[in-house]
Protein backbone atom coordinates (compact mmCIF):
# COMPACT_ATOMS: atom_id res chain seq x y z
CA UNK A 1 0.00 0.00 0.00
CA UNK A 2 2.86 2.26 0.51
CA UNK A 3 3.02 3.27 -3.26
CA UNK A 4 -0.31 5.14 -2.73
CA UNK A 5 2.55 8.47 -2.44
CA UNK A 6 4.49 8.44 -5.38
CA UNK A 7 3.70 11.72 -7.32
CA UNK A 8 5.26 12.04 -10.70
CA UNK A 9 8.28 10.42 -12.20
CA UNK A 10 10.18 12.58 -14.46
CA UNK A 11 8.11 16.00 -13.64
CA UNK A 12 9.21 19.41 -15.40
CA UNK A 13 8.54 21.75 -12.96
CA UNK A 14 11.04 24.69 -11.62
CA UNK A 15 13.96 24.20 -9.46
CA UNK A 16 13.68 25.41 -6.13
CA UNK A 17 16.36 27.32 -4.64
CA UNK A 18 17.28 27.64 -1.47
CA UNK A 19 15.83 29.60 0.91
CA UNK A 20 18.29 28.65 4.15
CA UNK A 21 18.11 28.82 7.67
CA UNK A 22 16.01 31.87 7.79
CA UNK A 23 12.81 30.38 7.62
CA UNK A 24 13.29 29.16 11.26
CA UNK A 25 13.58 32.76 11.89
CA UNK A 26 10.21 33.90 10.88
CA UNK A 27 7.14 32.35 12.77
CA UNK A 28 4.91 29.93 10.52
CA UNK A 29 7.69 30.65 7.28
CA UNK A 30 6.78 27.34 5.99
CA UNK A 31 3.50 27.72 5.92
CA UNK A 32 2.24 30.64 4.09
CA UNK A 33 -0.32 30.04 1.81
CA UNK A 34 -0.16 30.68 -1.76
CA UNK A 35 -2.37 34.14 -2.48
CA UNK A 36 -4.13 32.94 -5.37
CA UNK A 37 -3.40 29.59 -6.22
CA UNK A 38 -5.36 26.71 -3.53
CA UNK A 39 -2.96 23.87 -2.15
CA UNK A 40 0.22 25.99 -3.18
CA UNK A 41 2.66 27.46 -0.57
CA UNK A 42 5.50 30.36 -0.64
CA UNK A 43 8.08 29.20 1.62
CA UNK A 44 10.60 31.65 -0.20
CA UNK A 45 8.47 34.20 2.24
CA UNK A 46 10.76 36.84 1.91
CA UNK A 47 11.22 36.74 -2.13
CA UNK A 48 9.12 37.41 -5.39
CA UNK A 49 9.86 33.91 -6.21
CA UNK A 50 7.74 31.92 -4.27
CA UNK A 51 10.73 28.96 -3.83
CA UNK A 52 12.68 31.42 -2.47
CA UNK A 53 16.06 33.14 -3.97
CA UNK A 54 16.40 36.46 -6.37
CA UNK A 55 14.53 39.69 -5.71
CA UNK A 56 13.34 40.03 -2.10
CA UNK A 57 9.97 41.01 -1.77
CA UNK A 58 8.67 44.42 0.39
CA UNK A 59 8.42 41.97 3.68
CA UNK A 60 12.27 40.45 2.98
CA UNK A 61 13.34 43.75 2.68
CA UNK A 62 11.59 45.09 5.79
CA UNK A 63 13.73 41.53 7.27
CA UNK A 64 16.99 42.34 5.71
CA UNK A 65 16.74 45.65 7.78
CA UNK A 66 15.36 44.12 11.24
CA UNK A 67 19.18 42.82 10.66
CA UNK A 68 16.80 39.04 9.95
CA UNK A 69 15.37 38.96 13.44
CA UNK A 70 11.75 38.80 14.43
CA UNK A 71 11.54 41.71 15.87
CA UNK A 72 8.48 43.29 17.64
CA UNK A 73 8.78 46.27 15.32
CA UNK A 74 8.53 43.98 12.34
CA UNK A 75 5.97 42.25 13.70
CA UNK A 76 3.78 45.34 13.78
CA UNK A 77 4.86 46.80 10.87
CA UNK A 78 2.28 45.85 7.88
CA UNK A 79 5.30 45.23 5.05
CA UNK A 80 2.62 45.13 2.17
CA UNK A 81 0.51 47.57 3.37
CA UNK A 82 -2.81 45.47 3.45
CA UNK A 83 -3.81 46.22 6.79
CA UNK A 84 -2.86 43.59 8.35
CA UNK A 85 0.15 43.91 10.16
CA UNK A 86 3.23 41.00 9.89
CA UNK A 87 2.47 39.50 13.00
CA UNK A 88 -1.32 39.19 12.11
CA UNK A 89 -0.42 37.60 8.94
CA UNK A 90 2.17 34.86 10.14
CA UNK A 91 0.08 33.70 13.11
CA UNK A 92 1.93 35.69 16.12
CA UNK A 93 -0.76 38.65 16.48
CA UNK A 94 0.58 39.38 20.03
CA UNK A 95 4.33 39.63 18.75
CA UNK A 96 5.06 37.70 21.78
CA UNK A 97 6.97 34.00 19.15
CA UNK A 98 10.57 33.46 19.35
CA UNK A 99 12.98 31.19 17.98
CA UNK A 100 12.16 27.88 18.79
CA UNK A 101 8.26 28.11 19.81
CA UNK A 102 5.11 27.53 18.48
CA UNK A 103 3.56 30.12 16.89
CA UNK A 104 -0.65 31.29 18.69
CA UNK A 105 -1.62 30.52 15.23
CA UNK A 106 -0.33 27.98 12.63
CA UNK A 107 -3.49 27.84 10.25
CA UNK A 108 -4.81 30.38 7.90
CA UNK A 109 -1.37 32.18 7.50
CA UNK A 110 -1.33 34.78 5.24
CA UNK A 111 1.88 36.33 2.94
CA UNK A 112 3.32 39.21 4.59
CA UNK A 113 5.00 40.56 1.24
CA UNK A 114 1.78 40.15 -1.18
CA UNK A 115 -0.97 42.74 -0.56
CA UNK A 116 -4.20 41.01 -0.55
CA UNK A 117 -6.92 40.80 -1.81
CA UNK A 118 -5.21 40.98 -4.92
CA UNK A 119 -8.14 42.54 -6.54
CA UNK A 120 -8.42 45.60 -4.12
CA UNK A 121 -7.52 49.12 -5.27
CA UNK A 122 -4.66 49.59 -2.86
CA UNK A 123 -3.00 46.39 -4.40
CA UNK A 124 -3.17 46.21 -7.54
CA UNK A 125 0.43 47.87 -8.23
CA UNK A 126 2.29 45.93 -5.49
CA UNK A 127 1.97 42.45 -6.36
CA UNK A 128 3.68 42.40 -10.20
CA UNK A 129 5.88 39.43 -9.34
CA UNK A 130 2.61 37.09 -8.01
CA UNK A 131 1.73 34.30 -10.91
CA UNK A 132 -1.37 32.69 -10.08
CA UNK A 133 -0.78 30.30 -13.35
CA UNK A 134 -0.10 26.51 -13.01
CA UNK A 135 2.97 25.01 -14.38
CA UNK A 136 2.79 24.60 -18.26
CA UNK A 137 4.03 21.55 -20.01
CA UNK A 138 5.67 22.77 -22.68
CA UNK A 139 9.42 21.45 -22.79
CA UNK A 140 8.73 17.99 -24.04
CA UNK A 141 10.23 17.16 -27.11
CA UNK A 142 9.35 13.41 -27.70
CA UNK A 143 5.51 14.13 -27.86
CA UNK A 144 6.16 16.30 -31.01
CA UNK A 145 6.75 13.44 -32.98
CA UNK A 146 4.46 12.42 -35.38
CA UNK A 147 3.88 8.15 -34.00
CA UNK A 148 2.89 9.90 -30.77
CA UNK A 149 -0.89 9.04 -29.82
CA UNK A 150 -2.50 10.87 -27.09
CA UNK A 151 -5.17 8.56 -24.57
CA UNK A 152 -6.93 10.67 -21.95
CA UNK A 153 -8.00 8.64 -18.95
CA UNK A 154 -10.05 11.37 -16.75
CA UNK A 155 -12.83 11.43 -14.09
CA UNK A 156 -16.43 11.98 -15.48
CA UNK A 157 -17.41 15.20 -13.44
CA UNK A 158 -18.76 14.01 -10.14
CA UNK A 159 -19.54 15.48 -6.38
CA UNK A 160 -16.29 15.71 -4.09
CA UNK A 161 -17.02 14.29 -1.00
CA UNK A 162 -16.80 16.95 2.11
CA UNK A 163 -14.56 15.34 4.12
CA UNK A 164 -10.95 16.58 4.60
CA UNK A 165 -9.10 13.57 2.91
CA UNK A 166 -10.43 11.03 0.26
CA UNK A 167 -8.67 8.75 -2.15
CA UNK A 168 -10.78 7.61 -4.73
CA UNK A 169 -10.17 5.18 -8.05
CA UNK A 170 -11.57 4.19 -11.32
CA UNK A 171 -10.06 1.89 -13.73
CA UNK A 172 -9.02 2.00 -17.59
CA UNK A 173 -8.31 -0.33 -20.10
CA UNK A 174 -5.14 0.47 -22.22
CA UNK A 175 -4.50 -0.08 -26.15
CA UNK A 176 -4.07 -4.34 -26.43
CA UNK A 177 -3.59 -4.15 -29.88
CA UNK A 178 0.39 -4.37 -29.68
CA UNK A 179 2.95 -3.13 -27.43
CA UNK A 180 3.67 0.78 -26.77
CA UNK A 181 5.57 2.65 -24.80
CA UNK A 182 4.52 5.58 -22.37
CA UNK A 183 6.94 8.35 -23.04
CA UNK A 184 5.02 11.61 -21.00
CA UNK A 185 2.42 12.27 -19.09
CA UNK A 186 0.46 15.69 -18.52
CA UNK A 187 -2.02 16.26 -15.87
CA UNK A 188 -6.03 17.67 -16.72
CA UNK A 189 -6.53 19.78 -14.04
CA UNK A 190 -10.17 20.47 -13.29
CA UNK A 191 -10.64 21.91 -9.62
CA UNK A 192 -7.54 22.40 -8.46
CA UNK A 193 -9.03 23.56 -5.25
CA UNK A 194 -9.27 20.51 -4.15
CA UNK A 195 -6.48 18.18 -6.09
CA UNK A 196 -3.92 16.93 -3.88
CA UNK A 197 -1.93 14.23 -6.21
CA UNK A 198 -3.01 11.71 -9.51
CA UNK A 199 -1.80 8.49 -9.92
CA UNK A 200 -2.36 5.57 -12.33
CA UNK A 201 -1.17 2.48 -11.84
CA UNK A 202 -0.91 -0.63 -14.07
CA UNK A 203 -2.91 -3.53 -13.05
CA UNK A 204 -0.56 -6.76 -12.88
CA UNK A 205 -4.00 -9.04 -12.78
CA UNK A 206 -6.09 -8.16 -15.79
CA UNK A 207 -8.83 -9.98 -13.71
CA UNK A 208 -8.13 -7.09 -10.83
CA UNK A 209 -11.36 -5.35 -9.50
CA UNK A 210 -12.77 -3.01 -11.94
CA UNK A 211 -14.14 0.79 -11.05
CA UNK A 212 -16.85 1.56 -14.21
CA UNK A 213 -17.05 5.27 -12.50
CA UNK A 214 -14.75 7.13 -9.26
CA UNK A 215 -15.10 4.58 -6.24
CA UNK A 216 -13.66 5.29 -2.57
CA UNK A 217 -10.30 3.02 -2.46
CA UNK A 218 -8.68 4.55 0.35
CA UNK A 219 -4.60 4.37 0.36
CA UNK A 220 -4.57 0.76 -0.84
CA UNK A 221 -4.56 -1.64 -2.73
CA UNK A 222 -2.36 -4.77 -3.86
CA UNK A 223 -2.93 -5.67 -7.10
CA UNK A 224 -2.60 -2.35 -9.37
CA UNK A 225 0.75 -0.66 -7.93
CA UNK A 226 2.84 -0.50 -10.74
CA UNK A 227 3.52 3.14 -11.47
CA UNK A 228 2.50 4.02 -15.18
CA UNK A 229 1.98 7.80 -14.56
CA UNK A 230 1.36 11.00 -11.90
CA UNK A 231 0.82 13.96 -11.14
CA UNK A 232 1.48 16.61 -7.47
CA UNK A 233 1.04 20.14 -6.57
CA UNK A 234 3.81 21.72 -8.07
CA UNK A 235 4.22 19.82 -11.32
CA UNK A 236 3.14 20.15 -14.96
CA UNK A 237 3.78 16.63 -16.61
CA UNK A 238 6.11 13.72 -16.89
CA UNK A 239 8.34 13.87 -20.02
CA UNK A 240 11.05 10.61 -20.30
CA UNK A 241 12.43 11.52 -23.62
CA UNK A 242 12.72 8.81 -26.51
CA UNK A 243 14.87 6.19 -24.75
CA UNK A 244 12.89 4.55 -21.75
CA UNK A 245 9.34 4.39 -21.70
CA UNK A 246 6.61 2.25 -19.73
CA UNK A 247 5.19 -0.88 -21.78
CA UNK A 248 1.76 -1.37 -22.40
CA UNK A 249 -0.24 -3.32 -24.76
CA UNK A 250 0.29 -7.03 -25.42
CA UNK A 251 3.30 -7.74 -22.96
CA UNK A 252 2.73 -5.26 -21.06
CA UNK A 253 0.00 -3.20 -18.77
CA UNK A 254 -3.13 -4.19 -20.12
CA UNK A 255 -5.40 -2.07 -17.52
CA UNK A 256 -5.02 0.59 -15.35
CA UNK A 257 -6.19 2.15 -12.51
CA UNK A 258 -6.69 5.90 -11.89
CA UNK A 259 -6.06 7.17 -8.18
CA UNK A 260 -6.36 10.52 -7.30
CA UNK A 261 -6.19 12.27 -3.56
CA UNK A 262 -8.52 15.35 -2.70
CA UNK A 263 -7.59 17.50 0.13
CA UNK A 264 -10.47 19.42 1.55
CA UNK A 265 -9.59 20.71 4.88
CA UNK A 266 -12.91 23.03 4.85
CA UNK A 267 -15.12 20.10 3.74
CA UNK A 268 -16.80 21.98 1.32
CA UNK A 269 -19.83 20.01 -0.15
CA UNK A 270 -20.30 21.88 -3.45
CA UNK A 271 -16.53 20.81 -5.35
CA UNK A 272 -17.26 19.14 -8.71
CA UNK A 273 -14.36 17.50 -10.46
CA UNK A 274 -12.97 15.89 -13.17
CA UNK A 275 -9.33 15.60 -13.53
CA UNK A 276 -7.11 13.45 -14.80
CA UNK A 277 -4.38 12.65 -16.85
CA UNK A 278 -3.13 12.59 -20.51
CA UNK A 279 -0.88 10.09 -22.06
CA UNK A 280 1.61 9.88 -24.85
CA UNK A 281 2.23 6.64 -26.09
CA UNK A 282 4.04 5.32 -29.29
CA UNK A 283 4.53 1.84 -30.74
CA UNK A 284 7.29 -0.04 -28.62
CA UNK A 285 10.53 -0.22 -30.26
CA UNK A 286 13.23 -2.77 -29.42
CA UNK A 287 15.82 -0.11 -28.75
CA UNK A 288 13.78 1.81 -26.13
CA UNK A 289 14.31 0.12 -22.40
CA UNK A 290 11.28 -0.49 -20.08
CA UNK A 291 11.43 1.80 -17.04
CA UNK A 292 10.36 0.74 -13.27
CA UNK A 293 10.22 3.41 -10.66
CA UNK A 294 11.97 1.72 -7.34
CA UNK A 295 11.03 3.05 -4.01
CA UNK A 296 12.30 3.17 -0.93
CA UNK A 297 11.87 5.15 2.09
CA UNK A 298 10.51 4.32 6.06
CA UNK A 299 6.69 4.35 7.33
CA UNK A 300 7.75 4.12 10.88
CA UNK A 301 7.27 7.95 11.62
CA UNK A 302 6.95 9.52 14.62
CA UNK A 303 7.20 13.17 14.89
CA UNK A 304 7.26 15.15 18.20
CA UNK A 305 5.56 19.11 17.93
CA UNK A 306 7.87 21.55 18.73
CA UNK A 307 11.15 20.74 16.97
CA UNK A 308 13.83 21.98 14.22
CA UNK A 309 15.04 19.40 13.60
CA UNK A 310 13.85 15.23 13.59
CA UNK A 311 15.60 13.08 11.15
CA UNK A 312 13.94 9.41 9.85
CA UNK A 313 15.72 6.78 7.91
CA UNK A 314 15.10 4.17 6.08
CA UNK A 315 17.56 1.68 4.77
CA UNK A 316 17.08 -0.39 1.49
CA UNK A 317 20.10 -3.10 2.82
CA UNK A 318 22.16 -4.92 1.04
CA UNK A 319 20.91 -8.41 1.32
CA UNK A 320 17.53 -6.88 -0.12
CA UNK A 321 18.84 -5.50 -3.54
CA UNK A 322 20.66 -8.85 -3.78
CA UNK A 323 17.04 -10.45 -3.40
CA UNK A 324 15.69 -8.05 -6.04
CA UNK A 325 17.52 -7.65 -8.81
CA UNK A 326 19.50 -10.13 -10.94
CA UNK A 327 21.75 -7.93 -12.49
CA UNK A 328 22.80 -4.60 -12.29
CA UNK A 329 20.29 -1.82 -13.07
CA UNK A 330 20.63 1.76 -13.66
CA UNK A 331 19.58 4.92 -12.39
CA UNK A 332 18.37 7.86 -14.55
CA UNK A 333 16.48 9.62 -12.18
CA UNK A 334 14.60 10.16 -8.48
CA UNK A 335 12.53 12.32 -6.34
CA UNK A 336 11.88 12.77 -2.72
CA UNK A 337 8.71 13.10 -1.41
CA UNK A 338 7.82 14.31 1.91
CA UNK A 339 4.83 16.65 2.92
CA UNK A 340 4.56 20.19 4.75
CA UNK A 341 7.06 19.29 7.80
CA UNK A 342 9.94 18.30 5.63
CA UNK A 343 12.89 20.53 5.70
CA UNK A 344 15.44 18.41 3.66
CA UNK A 345 15.50 14.89 2.18
CA UNK A 346 18.53 12.77 0.49
CA UNK A 347 19.10 9.23 -0.80
CA UNK A 348 22.11 7.59 -0.78
CA UNK A 349 24.09 4.67 -2.38
CA UNK A 350 26.52 2.78 -0.59
CA UNK A 351 28.74 -0.52 -1.69
CA UNK A 352 30.23 -2.26 0.46
CA UNK A 353 30.00 0.62 3.01
CA UNK A 354 31.34 2.83 0.65
CA UNK A 355 29.53 5.93 -0.48
CA UNK A 356 29.31 6.05 -4.15
CA UNK A 357 26.54 8.81 -5.03
CA UNK A 358 24.13 10.79 -4.10
CA UNK A 359 21.15 9.88 -5.71
CA UNK A 360 18.96 12.91 -4.48
CA UNK A 361 20.26 15.86 -2.19
CA UNK A 362 17.37 18.03 -1.37
CA UNK A 363 19.05 20.83 1.30
CA UNK A 364 16.00 22.74 0.97
CA UNK A 365 12.91 20.47 0.77
CA UNK A 366 9.68 22.08 -0.84
CA UNK A 367 6.81 19.89 -1.15
CA UNK A 368 5.40 22.37 -3.41
CA UNK A 369 7.92 22.23 -5.57
CA UNK A 370 9.47 18.87 -5.95
CA UNK A 371 12.96 18.26 -7.82
CA UNK A 372 13.51 15.91 -9.96
CA UNK A 373 17.53 15.13 -9.42
CA UNK A 374 18.67 13.50 -13.74
CA UNK A 375 22.09 11.82 -13.55
CA UNK A 376 23.78 11.58 -16.72
CA UNK A 377 25.62 9.25 -17.05
CA UNK A 378 23.11 6.95 -15.46
CA UNK A 379 24.02 5.68 -11.60
CA UNK A 380 24.54 1.88 -11.86
CA UNK A 381 23.18 0.05 -8.88
CA UNK A 382 24.29 -3.23 -7.91
CA UNK A 383 23.27 -6.29 -6.12
CA UNK A 384 24.28 -5.87 -2.99
CA UNK A 385 24.44 -2.21 -2.80
CA UNK A 386 22.34 -0.74 0.05
CA UNK A 387 20.21 2.48 -0.50
CA UNK A 388 20.00 4.78 2.59
CA UNK A 389 16.72 7.16 2.46
CA UNK A 390 17.02 10.36 5.03
CA UNK A 391 14.33 12.66 6.15
CA UNK A 392 14.54 15.96 8.33
CA UNK A 393 11.48 17.10 9.48
CA UNK A 394 10.97 20.74 11.34
CA UNK A 395 7.66 20.45 13.55
CA UNK A 396 7.88 23.85 14.75
CA UNK A 397 4.42 24.68 13.33
CA UNK A 398 2.53 21.85 14.65
CA UNK A 399 1.06 21.44 17.83
CA UNK A 400 0.45 17.95 17.89
CA UNK A 401 2.29 14.37 17.16
CA UNK A 402 2.24 13.82 13.51
CA UNK A 403 3.04 10.18 11.77
CA UNK A 404 2.95 8.66 8.79
CA UNK A 405 -0.46 8.98 6.61
CA UNK A 406 -2.10 9.72 4.13
CA UNK A 407 -3.55 12.58 4.39
CA UNK A 408 -1.49 16.00 3.62
CA UNK A 409 -1.75 16.83 7.48
CA UNK A 410 -0.05 13.29 8.14
CA UNK A 411 3.70 13.02 6.95
CA UNK A 412 5.72 10.73 4.55
CA UNK A 413 9.25 9.62 3.75
CA UNK A 414 9.66 8.08 0.51
CA UNK A 415 12.03 8.41 -2.15
CA UNK A 416 11.32 7.20 -6.11
CA UNK A 417 13.84 5.97 -8.16
CA UNK A 418 13.20 5.51 -12.22
CA UNK A 419 15.14 2.39 -13.12
CA UNK A 420 15.71 0.20 -16.40
CA UNK A 421 15.58 -2.39 -17.40
CA UNK A 422 12.46 -3.51 -15.61
CA UNK A 423 13.42 -7.23 -16.73
CA UNK A 424 16.57 -7.07 -14.26
CA UNK A 425 13.81 -7.35 -11.34
CA UNK A 426 13.09 -10.80 -10.25
CA UNK A 427 9.79 -9.94 -8.83
CA UNK A 428 7.23 -8.30 -10.75
CA UNK A 429 6.26 -5.64 -7.93
CA UNK A 430 9.47 -4.44 -6.36
CA UNK A 431 10.47 -1.81 -3.49
CA UNK A 432 12.52 -1.42 -1.03
CA UNK A 433 11.03 0.44 1.99
CA UNK A 434 11.96 0.15 6.00
CA UNK A 435 9.26 0.08 8.43
CA UNK A 436 11.36 0.97 11.58
CA UNK A 437 14.54 -1.29 11.33
CA UNK A 438 13.34 -4.41 9.43
CA UNK A 439 13.79 -3.76 5.31
CA UNK A 440 11.13 -4.59 2.65
CA UNK A 441 12.96 -7.62 2.09
CA UNK A 442 12.86 -8.71 6.12
CA UNK A 443 9.08 -7.84 5.88
CA UNK A 444 8.32 -9.97 3.38
CA UNK A 445 11.06 -12.99 5.12
CA UNK A 446 9.35 -12.37 9.00
CA UNK A 447 12.90 -11.59 9.98
CA UNK A 448 12.75 -11.03 13.86
CA UNK A 449 13.20 -8.05 15.08
CA UNK A 450 15.21 -7.51 18.41
CA UNK A 451 13.90 -11.11 19.53
CA UNK A 452 10.54 -10.72 18.66
CA UNK A 453 9.40 -13.36 16.08
CA UNK A 454 6.73 -10.54 14.81
CA UNK A 455 5.63 -12.65 12.00
CA UNK A 456 4.30 -15.62 14.19
CA UNK A 457 3.25 -12.87 16.22
CA UNK A 458 1.19 -12.01 13.42
CA UNK A 459 0.16 -16.15 12.88
CA UNK A 460 -3.88 -16.73 13.95
CA UNK A 461 -2.88 -20.09 14.57
CA UNK A 462 -1.35 -21.29 18.11
CA UNK A 463 -3.62 -22.74 21.02
CA UNK A 464 -1.74 -21.17 23.42
CA UNK A 465 -1.75 -17.98 22.24
CA UNK A 466 -5.91 -18.17 21.75
CA UNK A 467 -6.32 -19.16 25.35
CA UNK A 468 -4.09 -16.09 26.80
CA UNK A 469 -6.22 -13.69 23.83
CA UNK A 470 -9.61 -15.61 25.54
CA UNK A 471 -8.29 -14.06 29.06
CA UNK A 472 -7.60 -10.51 27.85
CA UNK A 473 -11.28 -10.47 25.89
CA UNK A 474 -12.88 -11.77 29.06
CA UNK A 475 -10.72 -9.54 32.18
CA UNK A 476 -9.92 -6.25 30.11
CA UNK A 477 -12.17 -3.08 29.31
CA UNK A 478 -12.33 -0.71 27.04
CA UNK A 479 -13.66 1.75 29.22
CA UNK A 480 -10.40 3.08 30.23
CA UNK A 481 -11.09 0.83 33.80
CA UNK A 482 -8.38 -1.12 34.86
CA UNK A 483 -9.64 -4.28 36.13
CA UNK A 484 -7.72 -6.80 38.93
CA UNK A 485 -8.31 -9.19 37.10
CA UNK A 486 -6.26 -6.86 33.66
CA UNK A 487 -2.93 -6.17 35.81
CA UNK A 488 -0.90 -9.75 35.25
CA UNK A 489 -1.97 -9.76 31.85
CA UNK A 490 -0.72 -6.14 30.65
CA UNK A 491 2.25 -6.41 33.14
CA UNK A 492 2.94 -9.98 30.98
CA UNK A 493 2.08 -8.87 27.57
CA UNK A 494 4.44 -5.27 28.31
CA UNK A 495 7.35 -7.33 29.31
CA UNK A 496 7.28 -9.36 25.70
CA UNK A 497 9.89 -8.52 23.57
CA UNK A 498 7.45 -7.76 21.03
CA UNK A 499 6.15 -4.74 23.06
CA UNK A 500 9.35 -3.19 23.86
CA UNK A 501 10.94 -0.07 22.89
CA UNK A 502 11.34 0.41 18.58
CA UNK A 503 10.03 -3.14 18.24
CA UNK A 504 6.46 -2.31 20.33
CA UNK A 505 6.06 0.60 18.13
CA UNK A 506 6.74 -1.72 15.18
CA UNK A 507 4.10 -4.05 16.67
CA UNK A 508 1.80 -1.48 18.05
CA UNK A 509 1.38 -0.07 14.37
CA UNK A 510 0.51 -2.97 12.62
CA UNK A 511 -2.76 -3.08 15.58
CA UNK A 512 -3.96 0.15 14.48
CA UNK A 513 -4.22 -0.74 10.69
CA UNK A 514 -7.34 -2.77 11.54
CA UNK A 515 -10.74 -2.25 14.05
CA UNK A 516 -9.42 -5.38 15.76
CA UNK A 517 -6.01 -4.39 16.19
CA UNK A 518 -7.77 -1.01 17.97
CA UNK A 519 -9.79 -2.88 19.80
CA UNK A 520 -6.90 -4.78 21.09
CA UNK A 521 -4.73 -2.09 21.78
CA UNK A 522 -7.63 -0.36 23.59
CA UNK A 523 -7.81 -3.66 25.81
CA UNK A 524 -4.32 -3.21 26.73
CA UNK A 525 -4.35 0.42 27.42
CA UNK A 526 -6.93 -0.25 30.56
CA UNK A 527 -4.25 -0.85 32.19
CA UNK A 528 -1.00 1.18 30.95
CA UNK A 529 2.44 -0.39 32.68
CA UNK A 530 3.27 3.18 34.37
CA UNK A 531 -0.31 2.80 36.21
CA UNK A 532 -0.15 -1.03 36.78
CA UNK A 533 1.01 -0.33 40.60
CA UNK A 534 -0.93 -0.82 44.00
CA UNK A 535 -2.95 2.10 45.30
CA UNK A 536 -4.88 2.48 48.52
CA UNK A 537 -8.93 3.15 48.95
CA UNK A 538 -8.24 6.31 50.41
CA UNK A 539 -6.67 7.39 47.21
CA UNK A 540 -8.69 5.95 44.79
CA UNK A 541 -12.15 5.02 46.66
CA UNK A 542 -14.53 4.70 43.32
CA UNK A 543 -12.12 2.20 41.59
CA UNK A 544 -9.48 1.42 43.47
CA UNK A 545 -8.56 -2.38 42.92
CA UNK A 546 -9.29 -4.33 46.13
CA UNK A 547 -10.14 -7.60 47.33
CA UNK A 548 -13.01 -8.02 49.57
CA UNK A 549 -11.30 -7.01 52.92
CA UNK A 550 -9.98 -3.83 51.63
CA UNK A 551 -6.46 -4.98 50.80
CA UNK A 552 -4.63 -3.52 47.85
CA UNK A 553 -4.83 -5.99 45.13
CA UNK A 554 -1.80 -7.77 44.02
CA UNK A 555 -3.23 -8.99 40.18
CA UNK A 556 -4.43 -12.65 39.25
CA UNK A 557 -1.59 -15.50 40.13
CA UNK A 558 -1.03 -17.95 37.68
CA UNK A 559 -1.08 -16.06 34.54
CA UNK A 560 2.08 -17.58 32.48
CA UNK A 561 4.04 -14.80 30.41
CA UNK A 562 2.70 -14.27 27.36
CA UNK A 563 4.73 -15.70 24.33
CA UNK A 564 4.96 -13.46 21.03
CA UNK A 565 2.48 -15.04 19.42
CA UNK A 566 -0.44 -12.81 20.66
CA UNK A 567 -1.29 -10.75 17.85
CA UNK A 568 -3.14 -11.85 15.47
CA UNK A 569 -4.77 -14.80 17.45
CA UNK A 570 -6.40 -11.96 19.69
CA UNK A 571 -7.52 -10.57 15.99
CA UNK A 572 -9.29 -13.90 14.91
CA UNK A 573 -11.26 -14.10 18.17
CA UNK A 574 -12.09 -10.69 17.85
CA UNK A 575 -13.48 -11.70 14.66
CA UNK A 576 -15.54 -14.48 16.00
CA UNK A 577 -17.20 -12.32 18.67
CA UNK A 578 -18.15 -9.88 16.26
CA UNK A 579 -19.51 -12.47 13.70
CA UNK A 580 -21.72 -14.55 16.36
CA UNK A 581 -24.82 -12.37 15.25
Amino acid sequence: MFLRSFFGLLMLVPVSNAYSHYQELIPNANNVQHPCIPNYRWPGVGHENRNGGGTRNIFGRDFANAGHQWTRSLCLQDSDGDGSTNGEELGDPSCVWSKGQVPSRTFNITHPGVCEPLTDAKCLLKNNFVSCQLESFDNCNVIKNTDIRTLDLRFPTFSVPASETNYLCMSFDLPQDQDYHVVADQAIINNSNVLHHMLLYGCDDVNSTFYSSPTLCGMSGSVCTSIIAGWTVGQSGSCLGDNVGVRIGVTGYKKARLEIHYNNPSMVSTYRDSSGLRLYYRPARSDVQDLYTLMTGQTMLELPPGQARVEKVGICKGSCTSLLLKQPVYLMSAINHMHYLGRSMKIELYRNGILVANITDDEYYSYDSPKTHLHYPHIQILPGDEIVTKCVYNTMASKRWVYFGEATSDEMCFGFLMIYPKSALNFAKSMCVAKSSLSYCELVQGTPLNGCDWKKFLTPTNPETIRIATDLYKNCNLDGFCRPECKEIVRNISSSPCFQGDTGKFVKSYLAMSKEGLDILGRLQSCPVSSVQNCTVQQCPNRCDVDINGSAYAGVPGVSQVSSYLLVVLLVISWSLSHKH
